[in-house]
């Protein structure tokens, strides 16, 4: 009581309730709370051992109950044993068998607290039929019986009907369910509660709070999915809808942490003071960050702050933007925007100096790796409109480095601010000199329109390189990319771009490279085996081996050093040189403006097609030979890397050097593996008659006269 009782007064309510058979437990709790507060403890000990006789006597088992439940909350634990709490319950049981068997399962006059025992008692009490209850391991359950000649509960849980639980276990393991809670609510309107989930879900989250208390997000999803108030497969459509108008309820405190629990507040909570010394005193950086975008979030709010209140928050965006390692670069972007968005100054909390070593030295690349991806796009677009020029110039510089995601939302904005050019250039480049890497390979995959646009290589030109960046080992962002571009093989469409630029022996060529490549484990290897031949069933045999020719030569395609090695400086000045210097021409050709009358550009994009081509028959024709000084050639026939003396019938002789395919010099009697003399002889051992070819195009027997080893000049001359 909040006003001063005299003892006398106390004296006389007593007797008042004393001589009212109907007074009420509430009133008795009130009389006794009042001599309590009068510091009055032996009377009000003897007065609630008579209230307690009265309420018994008025049969209030409820009242009675209520107040055991007060005096076990307020009596001193030295002034009644569990005899005397025995003694006390039994006074609420009177000659009630079946009271007084729950007093006994609820643990009166054992080694167990006065508390505990009347909230098993009250609780015991509550499971009459039909009463709903809670378990912690079987759930929902609706109460069937309550025997007390085998001390059992009889309870229907879902796929458990009829389950008996000993009273001792259910004291300690079930709680009853009052109506308003949430699978009370389940199981007498289920079509109601599915209605609610559809259309106002964060009802139902307030709902299961109010129900279950404060929990985490993730125990709030297995809470309701598990007692079907929610669909698994719902579940993220749920939750985004209701945390949505969540945080916007200030009756609802949303943590910023997965692990901190959701909870309901007594009062709503606001920007007061109390709410920035939390702020001030707060350390973890996430929280910090998490913390201020809500006021962001509440331009209201945000306009009411005092001037020690936004030097507070100055205080903290400093303390992330200083405390963010080069590890979390995304914490002090994140610190910069909600820096600006909270309009302090740089005098207050220096963000722009942040956004200045982003735009140097390379630093956007570690920023736009360790940003989620729904946070790109507002990055990029923040740090255009603080310093455009800047902007521009640390993307298109670092463009060839950034991982796909950063890459695709990096080109959205340089398209829209007008950088397609420099763009174009970069893409170029990067494909000519063939140091082009996945990112930007995907990119132009998913891009074919704006690729045709700026005149970049194919789909058929660019899949051998696809292929090899498939081969390679990336973790993290990297291997996701491969993924991605693993699956551009899977789609039809694009198989058929790629085959159809390609001559038959290229496609064969090609398809063994895919057959053989270790991108592909077994499953998804035979998935796209068949997709392509589909569409070119004529490549069927490259599975097969049934129409595969033996090789000419005797021990595999090869050719000489010297041959091999100017192969390959062909094909080394055709990609540093010769392409670079095309894609230049074709770029000067374009701004001379309309393209369709326009020669110049004709002309180089012709030169193009001719250089790529060129390029790919190269490149194939240096997969499939290998440079060798023919020291392992076999020995006693004619073939690669042997000297052949041929006796004509007119008696004149002629000697020559079989080399490998791409040998051929006639001054030295040199001559290539692929000639028709060449395999001719091939095989044969020496004193055998042979059918040669004439320089006429007839034919003419002669006889294998000797099969030698190469001369040292020759020798020399393969190196």
């Amino acid at each position: 009581m909040s006003e001063a009782v005299s003892p006398n007064e106390l004296e006389n309510r007593v007797l008042e309730l004393m001589e009212n058979p109907k007074a009420a437990a509430a009133d008795w709790i009130a009389a006794l709370a009042a001599g309590k507060a009068a510091d009055m403890p032996p009377a009000t000990r003897e007065w609630a051992a008579m209230a307690q006789e009265a309420l018994s006597k008025a049969g209030d088992v409820e009242g009675g109950i209520e107040l055991l439940k007060w005096r076990a909350e307020n009596t001193p634990a030295e002034q009644m044993g569990a005899k005397d709490w025995l003694k006390a319950a039994d006074a609420v049981a009177g000659s009630n068998p079946h009271l007084l068997a729950l007093i006994q399962e609820a643990g009166f006059g054992q080694k167990l607290a006065a508390r505990e025992c009347i909230r098993r008692f009250r609780l015991l009490h509550s499971l009459r039929p039909g009463a709903l209850c809670l378990h912690r391991t079987w759930g929902f359950g609706v109460v069937q019986k309550s025997d007390t000649l085998y001390k059992k509960i009889e309870i229907n849980f879902r796929g458990r009907p009829g389950h008996g639980l000993a009273m001792k276990v259910a004291a300690e393991t079930l709680e009853v369910l009052g109506d308003d809670h949430l699978l009370s609510r389940m199981h007498r309107d289920r079509d109601g509660v599915q209605k609610l989930v559809k259309e106002t879900p964060a009802e139902v989250v307030r709902s299961a709070l109010s129900s279950f208390g404060p929990m985490t997000s993730g125990a709030l999803q297995e809470k309701l999915v598990q007692s079907g108030v929610v669909a698994e497969v719902d579940w993220k459509r749920f939750w985004d809808s209701a945390r949505k108008v969540l945080k916007a309820d200030p009756m609802v405190e949303i943590p910023s942490k997965r692990t901190d629990p959701l909870r309901l507040l007594d009062r709503a909570s606001g920007y007061d003071d109390s709410w920035f010394d939390k702020l001030a005193n707060e350390r973890d950086m996430k929280t910090i960050l998490e913390r201020a975008r809500e006021l962001a979030d509440s331009p209201a709010s945000l306009a009411a702050i005092q001037p020690a209140q936004k030097q507070i928050l100055a205080n903290r965006m400093a303390f992330v933007l200083r405390g963010a390692t080069s590890r979390q670069p995304g914490l002090r972007m994140a610190a910069a925007m909600l820096a600006s968005r909270l309009g302090l100054a740089a005098s207050e909390c220096d963000w722009p100096a942040a956004i200045r070593e982003f735009l140097k030295d390379g630093a956007v690349v570690p920023l736009l790796h360790d940003l989620p991806v729904r946070e790109l796009e507002p990055s990029l677009d923040f740090l255009w409109a603080q310093d455009a020029a800047a902007t521009r110039a640390a993307l298109l510089g670092q463009l060839r480095h950034l991982h796909f995601n950063a890459l695709q939302e990096s080109m959205e904005l340089l398209l829209k601010q007008g950088a397609g050019e420099e763009c174009r250039q970069i893409f170029a480049e990067a494909c000519a000199t063939h140091l082009i890497r996945q990112e930007m390979l995907l990119w132009i995959l998913r891009n074919p329109k704006q690729g045709e646009e700026w005149d970049l290589p194919t789909a058929t030109v660019l899949a051998p390189l696809a292929v090899e960046e498939l081969e390679q080992d990336y973790m993290g962002d990297r291997l996701k990319t491969q993924k991605l571009l693993r699956e551009k093989f899977e789609e039809a469409e694009f198989l058929q771009a790629v085959f159809d630029g390609m001559t038959p022996g290229r496609q064969k060529d090609f398809f063994k490279r895919l057959n053989t490549s270790p991108a592909w484990p077994g499953l998804d290897r035979q998935v796209m085996q068949a997709k392509v031949l589909k569409l070119y069933p004529h490549l069927h045999n490259v599975i097969t081996g049934e129409a595969e020719d033996a090789p000419v030569a005797t021990y595999g395609s090869v050719t000489s050093h010297r041959s091999y090695r100017e192969r390959q400086e062909q094909l080394e000045k055709l990609i540093n040189i010769d392409i670079p210097a095309n894609s230049k021409e074709i770029a000067v050709a374009r701004s001379y403006g309309d393209l369709r009358e326009n020669f110049e550009y004709k002309a180089a994009k012709d030169m193009q097609r001719v250089l790529m081509a060129r390029r790919a028959d190269l490149e194939a024709m240096m997969s499939k030979v290998r440079p060798t000084d023919f020291s392992e050639a076999p020995k006693g026939v004619a073939g690669v890397g042997s000297t052949v003396t041929l006796q004509y019938p007119d008696g004149r002789t002629e000697h020559f050097h079989i080399l490998g395919e791409w040998d051929q010099q006639p001054e030295k009697h040199i001559i290539s593996s692929n000639t028709r003399m060449a395999k001719a002889l091939a095989g044969k051992p020496a004193g055998e008659k042979v059918l040669v070819p004439t320089e006429e195009g007839a034919e003419i027997e002669c006889t294998l006269q000797s099969v030698e080893d190469l001369p040292a000049e020759i020798k020399e001359w393969v190196k």
